[in-house]
């Protein structure tokens, strides 16, 4: 592994690399909970939900393994659930820096955001500056201690996919730096439990800002179309 992490200059081998001797030198690999999460697919969950109707609710746990419930917020909060790639995505940690300057301002308008990573532990804790900060390409300088001190919110752990792909994302539809990842996804869920915006993007950037979030949930308008959307379907 390495001698592949010298040898090889691909930036997306170099970070895979740089990220698995760390996870092995950790004994961090995959946990239980990847595998039960796998066995208990069920393809008869998998939809699209839709502005209109009511969220369907889920348990996931963060990435410190406490358990974040949907169902908790009923009644008492607006909820943000913002789907994002990995760590190695600039237009993830793009909107964790908007999130970190804006998050007293969701906290304003009586809104929980929540993001959602599809990997197991130690991946998910790499997002949110927990494990080994790699050497990204897009950062000019270290982002590590920002997040550890300054994230409020809490990151979860879609193992599997089970709830993006119950939630529509399909987190099989296509490969980029060649994994197979979910659809980045926005989706805001009123205080009576019902969506109010749903969002399914095509490609990096491909969904509301932070800002734009905010403002919808501000307004109370919850329309919104990109000017660069691609189809909704991958073949």
């Amino acid at each position: 592994m390495r001698e592949i992490l010298e040898k090889d200059s691909s930036q997306d081998v170099q970070h895979q690399c740089e990220l698995a001797i760390d996870q092995i030198e950790k004994g961090s690999g995959a946990t239980d909970n990847l595998l039960k999460a796998y066995l208990n697919l069920n393809e008869n969950s998998f939809d699209e939900v839709s502005a209109g109707e009511i969220a369907r609710d889920f348990s996931l746990e963060d990435t410190d393994g406490n358990i974040w419930r949907l169902s908790d917020f009923k009644g008492k909060k607006n909820v943000v659930l913002i789907w994002v790639f990995a760590d190695w995505c600039p237009v993830c940690h793009g909107e964790f820096h908007d999130l970190i300057e804006m998050q007293d301002e969701f906290k304003n308008q009586d809104t929980e955001v929540v993001t959602i990573e599809i990997h197991d532990t130690y991946r998910g804790r790499v997002m949110v500056g927990r494990e080994l900060e790699p050497d990204y390409w897009f950062a000019e300088k270290s982002f590590q201690d920002t997040y550890t001190s300054q994230i409020q919110w809490r990151h979860l752990l879609d193992r599997a996919g089970s709830v993006g792909a119950m939630y529509g994302t399909d987190p099989m539809a296509f490969a980029v730096h060649a994994e197979y990842i979910n659809r980045p996804a926005t989706f805001i869920i009123d205080k009576k439990g019902k969506v109010r915006f749903s969002y399914i993007g095509t490609y990096w950037g491909d969904r509301p800002t932070i800002e734009e979030t905010l403002e919808m949930i501000k307004t109370e308008n919850y329309s919104f179309k990109h000017p660069q959307r691609l189809r909704h379907s991958v073949n």
